[in-house]
């Protein structure tokens, strides 16, 4: 009876589906980090809040996640693109504040 109620219990669990980690809502632009190594001001901001694991390099989901960050930092009038006038508003307002 012990040995039928344990196989019965250890067959749901296996039957059971395996839990996954979650997926990213999309995937990170292999391009993404290029934004802060062309731009030290960027690069210090970006590593002081989005370095979750605090080695000093930006991986593909961190700069992916900072990129969205300053997108919507910058882009002031919310056309979805951010022109050289905004880019240079947010750096000088990245710089000033952080």
């Amino acid at each position: 009876m012990k040995l039928t109620k344990a196989f019965v219990s250890l067959a749901a669990a296996a039957a059971a589906p395996p839990t996954l980690p979650p997926v990213e809502a999309s995937a990170p632009n292999p391009r993404a980090a290029e934004l802060f190594e062309r731009d030290p001001v960027l690069m210090a901001w970006a590593l002081k809040l989005f370095d979750a694991n605090d080695d000093g390099w930006l991986t593909l989901f961190e700069a992916q996640r900072a990129a969205d960050a300053f997108r919507d930092l910058a882009d002031t009038d919310h056309d979805g693109r951010v022109t050289t006038g905004e880019y240079r508003n947010a750096v000088v307002f990245i710089a000033a504040r952080y």
